[in-house]
């Protein structure tokens, strides 16, 4: 769980991805606005963007309408709606022609729309083009502002995040404080004291104020064969209130290969001389002193630790001195043992 939280706050910390994100959310957020909150309503749509069938419909209508009432202005503008396709839905309609519908009726029309010059006494008035506004574009050029916003929106939110973590300091944690110091720690050489390189060496911090601090580490052979875990806990805490003061750890390691799990308590110095709570804490492991440099081992059938503590800062307050941690820090060094006891059976044929 702290893992998680500690990527979750990288993650916020980062202003490409958070870039990445506010995008991402302002796109959803316009399809969200434009498919949901306010969909494009298209209702009678542009003549010019009909099928082809009822672009003839249309024609024969409006030639109808013209040997009906002898309206040259409309006429002109319903044949202009037809956009560029009104020759090729003319000639269309010329090749069947539907019934009640004449010729005759077929080429006054087509010389009052321009496409014949007027001949033969027939008066064609000054057209003027209709403006009439196609239902449906409001809505459309809406839906374009509104998708600008969002985005002009999640701009400024990220531009005002970047900007803002830019200028102040991330809030400190003491899980962010943990992290920090555990970076700073020097890892261990052991080639002095002829041992060989650690399969794995593993650092972890616990900062007064992480009363949820418990740090584990996976073990794999370097085939990236589970081998089994490690980690610590807090085992024991002293007085009352928060945060919560924490006077014993417990340290352990599980082998898979052996299913055996082997736990040490590392303590305060006052846990370690105070009677009662040393009892206690020996029901849970073997009792070692947290001071600075202090090593003890786990060991299994298969598996080896060397347990340094790395770094001791007791807190201040009205508890016994030394009586709770205010920082510490502990190196957990991996070996994986090489030595396999073996059985010597009976040689074959001495039955």
């Amino acid at each position: 769980m702290e893992k998680i939280r500690e990527q979750l706050e990288n993650i916020l910390e980062n202003p490409p991805i958070m870039g990445v994100i506010g995008l991402v959310l302002g796109i959803i957020l316009g399809i969200f606005y434009g498919w949901v909150i306010n969909p494009v309503d298209w209702v009678d749509a542009d003549i010019s963007h009909l099928r082809e069938d009822l672009k003839v419909e249309y024609l024969h209508m409006a030639i109808d309408s013209y040997s009906a009432k002898g309206d040259a202005a409309l006429a002109k503008a319903r044949w202009d709606k037809l956009g560029e396709d009104a020759p090729q839905i003319l000639e269309k309609l010329e090749s069947s022609l539907p019934t009640g519908l004449q010729v005759s009726d077929v080429d006054t029309f087509n010389m009052v729309v321009g496409a014949a010059p007027a001949a033969e006494g027939i008066e064609t008035e000054p057209t003027s083009v209709v403006d009439e506004e196609t239902p449906g574009v409001g809505t459309s050029n809406l839906l374009k502002w509104a998708l600008l916003f969002t985005f002009l929106f999640a701009g400024v939110l990220v531009w005002w995040y970047i900007r803002g973590r830019g200028r102040m300091p991330s809030e400190a944690t003491p899980a962010s404080d943990a992290q920090d110091f555990t970076e700073s720690i020097e890892a261990t050489d052991f080639s002095g004291r002829g041992e060989g390189p650690p399969m794995h060496q593993f650092a972890t911090t616990y900062v007064l104020g992480d009363n949820l601090f418990d740090d584990s580490f996976s073990i794999e052979s370097a085939a990236g064969e589970f081998l089994g875990e490690c980690g610590i806990g807090i085992s024991e805490s002293i007085g009352v209130g928060e945060p919560k003061r924490v006077t014993a750890f417990e340290v352990w390691l599980f082998d898979q290969n052996d299913i055996t799990t082997i736990t040490k308590v590392l303590m305060s110095e006052h846990a370690y001389h105070d009677g009662a709570m040393l009892a206690e804490l020996e029901k849970k492991g073997e009792p070692v002193v947290a001071n600075p440099g202090t090593e003890f081992v786990l060991e299994t059938k298969n598996l080896r630790i060397i347990a340094r503590v790395m770094d001791v800062v007791y807190g201040e307050g009205p508890l016994p001195e030394n009586s709770f941690f205010e920082r510490m820090a502990l190196e957990l060094s991996i070996w994986q043992n090489t030595q396999v006891d073996t059985f010597t059976g009976p040689e074959f044929g001495e039955f």
